[in-house]
């Protein structure tokens, strides 16, 4: 009879293990999960739920989380969370914690070659002021190439490897590269967000700010593949593909020598199609650089 009555109660003891580490992982659970994870009926769900109800914090309306002092410390729904503020976690066929954590277990099979940063540990102190004065809303003072600023940050901005502040001064959101500003400090002088430079800041890709030029660029069918595999250009939309392999695309840019730069990189198989202007000032641009080039190989 003792035996039937533990068999009976196996299930229940396996579920709610189950349950708790899922909820130990930063899980959050609610009545649908559990009929849909263990197959159970609303009015079973309801019980564990009760059952594990001292354990419980509620988040939202039939929604709990396990109660915050029994969390550890660091728990895979955290490391979740880093890796998508990150910015990395696309680089994973699957980034929930529990598979990034497995990730680390096999961290010599596998190696990343980022982007060289410098030592950031150096402008620690500039990082806390920035984000305080962001979340209060207060202006900033600073030098930054020789002259005196003065701005409204709205957000600190990581582009390959360096740090970066965008802010506003006098009107218009520039980006300032922290290991170059001096002498910052908070004013109590405080502002309203712009919703303009909000949605600026939410749209666009890297620290080129401005009004924004639709470019047609022509890709040739050697590189297409590179193009598609990920977006090489802000804004980057596939217009048209063509029966020879070759691409048609659009992108939206700020600042023609940005563009110009990527585009030296992918000569001959990357081009401007239009507008006919910023092709012109492209082609000068080429034309200026082997000017220079050929007067500096007749100097030696």
């Amino acid at each position: 009879m003792k035996e039937s009555h533990d068999r009976k109660h196996d299930p229940l003891i396996e579920r709610l293990c189950e349950i708790f580490g899922a909820l130990y992982q930063g899980r959050t659970i609610d009545k649908a999960w559990l009929c849909d994870k263990f197959g159970i009926t609303e009015r079973t769900a309801y019980r564990d739920l009760a059952r594990l109800g001292h354990i419980l914090d509620q988040v939202a309306p039939g929604r709990y989380k396990l109660s915050s002092h029994l969390l550890p410390s660091l728990h895979t729904g955290h490391l979740a969370e880093f890796a998508d503020f990150a910015g990395v976690a696309h680089l994973f066929p699957r980034n929930d914690g529990q598979s990034l954590r497995n990730s680390m277990k096999n961290r010599d099979n596998i190696a990343f070659h980022a982007p060289s940063s410098r030592e950031n540990r150096l402008i620690e102190d500039r990082i806390n002021l920035l984000n305080r004065a962001i979340t209060t809303r207060c202006e900033v003072e600073y030098h930054y190439r020789d002259k005196a600023r003065l701005a409204q940050p709205y957000r600190l901005i990581n582009q390959y490897g360096l740090w970066y502040l965008a802010a506003v001064e006098q009107g218009r959101l520039k980006a300032f590269e922290l290991a170059k500003i001096e002498g910052i400090k908070e004013t109590t002088r405080h502002f309203t967000p712009h919703a303009d430079v909000l949605a600026e800041l939410d749209s666009g890709v890297g620290i080129r700010f401005g009004s924004r030029v639709e470019t047609r660029l022509r890709v040739s069918a050697q590189v297409a593949e590179y193009v598609t595999r990920r977006s090489l250009f802000p804004s980057q939309r596939i217009l048209e593909q063509h029966d020879d392999g070759s691409l048609t695309l659009s992108t939206a840019i700020s600042d023609p020598h940005t563009l110009f730069r990527w585009l030296r990189y992918w000569l001959p198989d990357i081009g401007i199609l239009s507008p006919q202007s910023l092709r012109e000032q492209f082609e000068q641009d080429l034309h200026t650089r082997y000017t220079h080039g050929v007067m500096l190989m007749a100097q030696r």
